[in-house]
This record gives C-alpha cells, structure tokens and sequence, in this order.
C-alpha cells in the first residue's frame, strides 16, 4: 500500500517522536522534505528516528545521506533533478501533468499534482478536470505507480482510489496547525482517521499477484521472499504454519525489511500479534484463526484483514466481519496445504463470484490452491481480482522469471477483462 506523508518544510520540537508515532501507527513511507535545511539538519533528524524505520524514508535533498544510513530511497525534483550514481533502491519523481508523466521514464513511482485544490499551498489548484483523469485511468496512464497529491484529505481520498491511482500522499491534511496548536493528539487522530479511509477506499483496488511463501528443499522462507520480489512481486504473506511465533516473528522482521526496500506489502498469516509488532501491512486469517472481528480490535483500522473462504456463506459472514479481501479455494488439489477444503474449480469460482454481485459484496477475492499460470486467464475471466501461488513459482526452473512471466499474463488479462466491462 502507498499511504505516503510528506513532513513539513520546518523542523519542530520533537519531530522525530511523532515521526516514530506515525510509522508505529502504519505510516508506510515518509518523504523527507526540508528544501532549505543543511545536510547536518536532515542527517540529525534522521539519527533521532529509530533505525528500524530508515527504510521507509526518502529522502528530497541532500541525497548524498544515502551512503550513511539505510533508507528507502530519494526523490527527484526540480531542486534535485538528476539521480546519483550510488545504487539506490527507490527512486521517484514529481510530474505536475500527464505529457511529463508520460516523459518521465523508468521510476518506481511518481507523484502527480496538483489532483485537488492543494491544503497545504493557497491558490496551487487542481490541475485536471474529472474527466481527464478518468480518460489517463482508461488509458493506463494512471496506474500503480502513479501516487496522487495536491488536496489528498477524508473527502479525496475515496476519489482518487476511484481514478485508479496507485497510492496518496497528504501533507496539509494531516499536519495541520501543528506544531503551533501543540495538540500530539488531535495530529494523530488525523491520521488514524486518513489512514482508515485510505484503507477503506484502496482496499477495493486489491489484485494481482499474491505470493504465499513455502518452505522447500531448494528455498528457505526468506530466499522465497527474495524470488518474488525480484520477480516484481508486490504483495507477500508470510505463511509458516508448523513454526513456532518466536521463529516466525525472526523471520518476519526480514521479511518485512526486505519488501520495505522492494517497495512491496508483506501480509503475516494467523498471527495477529506479530503482524502489529512489525509493523506488517496486514493479517490474513484461516478459518480456525482468530475471528478478523478480534483482529480489528487488536490492530485498530489501519491494518489490512483478509480472510479465507470456501463457499459464497463463508464470504458472508467474513464481509460482516469486515475484511478487506477473501482467499477463495481452493481451485485444485494442492500439496501445500494439510486440511484441504472443498475443491471449487472454474465453475464454482463463477457461481460464487455471481452470488456475490448479486448481494452487493464488493471484496476483492484472490483465488489460491494448485493454480498454474495456464489457470490464469480463465480464473481472472470469472471477475476473481487476485491470484494467491505458491508452489506454481517455487517448482519452476527459473522462479524470478516465473514471477515475470504471470504478472505479465495478469496484468494483461486485468487489462482485456476491464476494457471489455467498459465496452458493456
């Protein structure tokens, strides 16, 4: 997920705590932005945040801190245009229309603006009419890594999901009149709340290629981490059922630094508790794990639920439940799994999908359980948004270019099915 803050161009008294606040509260990555500040401002700022968040940071000016500290990546801009020669993980850009979108080349994300009336700079208004947006989303111009700024508040939010952006970044929504109102509260209820909303209106454009990591005898928990990222990759769930919570916690503090550098959401399967300690994305939850009802009371709005599902009843009663996006399967037989459910197929992932449009369940389902990349097409056809693997790309030759090879066919089949829904 790219729920992005941008810090003020000041610095103010306690800045590095609420920095930490904000990243234990869910803040997934900071935009360091200090225009006129010295490299020994920024750098001290950056030594009073705690390390384990350095790779979450990115950095607007002074790009070459990069050498010393661990950080997500740098931000080029008008200040900062050319990228440094350093091997840098994250680089990204800021385009204020889509002809220089489109001129921008190769990045990992870039922010667009103005897409509001700007909170934070009186009179910097919004760049595109409602229809111009909706036409670059159509077009594909608008996508993943395109994040959205200018007027990104509670009411924008849901909009900007909705033209197909990848992501936000608040400022002016979120600072507030602090520090001058001095109200650590009011700041972070602010942020609960972006975040919930951001959540709400971004889960729905769940999809894709998941990953579910397993153990074999050629790939460790992590080396399978390694293998769908490399791959392009975005989403992992950490899945570790026969490890006992002091293993699976060790691991996932790696797993989590390593998606943080890949700019990639890593999911913990079951446990609640490790999920909240790391700072994970979000849960997923099996059918005799904790009700997600629970989940929401320990992890409070701001992490991602998903939960497993066999039949349209057990999609049901997840949605009261409030998930964010089902596991439905499984498709076949897979050897992965010890207690199988039902195995569903094609045509009872149809049946299903269909009850669920029929009763106004908008979750996006990802389908898992001994799927092949020749699966692909014919499962995305059935409106499933999202497609869970496994074994599928840990038993191939060359499992990087696996993971290559079937986001090209999701991406291309997403693409064919939803120009074929505009066209109807």
């Amino acid at each position: 997920m790219n729920f992005i803050v941008i810090t003020r161009e000041d610095f103010f008294k306690n800045e590095a705590c609420i920095i930490n606040s904000l990243f234990s509260r869910g803040m997934d990555t900071l935009h360091l932005r200090k225009p006129a500040a010295s490299i020994e401002s920024v750098a001290d700022l950056l030594l009073r945040i705690d390390e384990k968040f350095h790779n979450r940071i990115v950095l607007h000016d002074h790009f070459s801190l990069i050498n010393s500290f661990r950080l997500k990546g740098i931000h080029l801009n008008k200040r900062n245009p050319v990228k440094p020669e350093a091997n840098i993980n994250s680089v990204s850009c800021s385009c204020h229309s889509f002809d220089e979108l489109k001129a921008a080349g190769t990045f990992d994300y870039a922010f667009l603006s103005p897409i509001f009336d700007s909170i934070s700079k009186k009179g910097y208004n919004c760049a595109f009419t409602k229809e111009i947006l909706e036409t670059e989303f159509q077009n594909g111009t608008v996508n993943k890594k395109v994040i959205a700024l200018g007027g990104i508040n509670m009411e924008t939010i849901p909009l900007a999901a909705r033209y197909g952006f990848g992501g936000v970044a608040v400022l002016g929504a979120l600072w507030g009149d602090y520090p001058n109102d001095n109200d650590e509260k009011a700041l972070l209820k602010r942020f609960d709340e972006l975040k919930s909303v951001y959540r709400k209106s971004f889960c729905r454009n769940l999809g894709g290629l998941l990953f579910i990591t397993h153990r074999t005898e050629r790939y460790s928990y992590l080396q399978s981490v390694q293998i769908a990222l490399e791959g392009g990759c975005t989403q992992i769930q950490l899945r570790m059922k026969d490890a006992q919570p002091h293993e699976i916690e060790r691991t996932a503090i790696k797993a989590k630094e390593l998606c943080s550098s890949w700019g990639a959401d890593l999911y913990i399967d079951d446990h609640v508790e490790i999920c909240k300690n790391i700072h994970a994305t979000g849960v997923h939850l099996g059918k005799l794990d904790m009700s997600p009802h629970e989940a929401r009371k320990i992890l409070g709005e701001n992490y991602i639920i998903g939960g497993t599902a066999n039949t349209f009843d057990d999609i049901k009663h997840l949605n009261s439940e409030g998930v964010d996006y089902i596991g439905l399967g499984p498709f076949r037989f897979t050897a992965t799994k010890k207690n199988i459910s039902t195995i569903l197929g094609l045509e009872k992932y149809r049946e299903i999908i269909q009850q669920c449009n029929n009763q106004d369940i908008n979750l996006p389902v990802f389908a898992i359980g001994g799927i092949t990349a020749d699966d692909i097409p014919d499962i995305l056809s059935v409106g499933v948004k999202g497609i869970a693997l496994s074994s599928t790309i840990l038993q191939a030759e060359n499992p990087v270019e696996k993971v290559r090879q079937i986001n090209s066919v999701i991406r291309h089949n997403s693409k064919l099915i939803n120009n074929l829904e505009k066209i109807n």
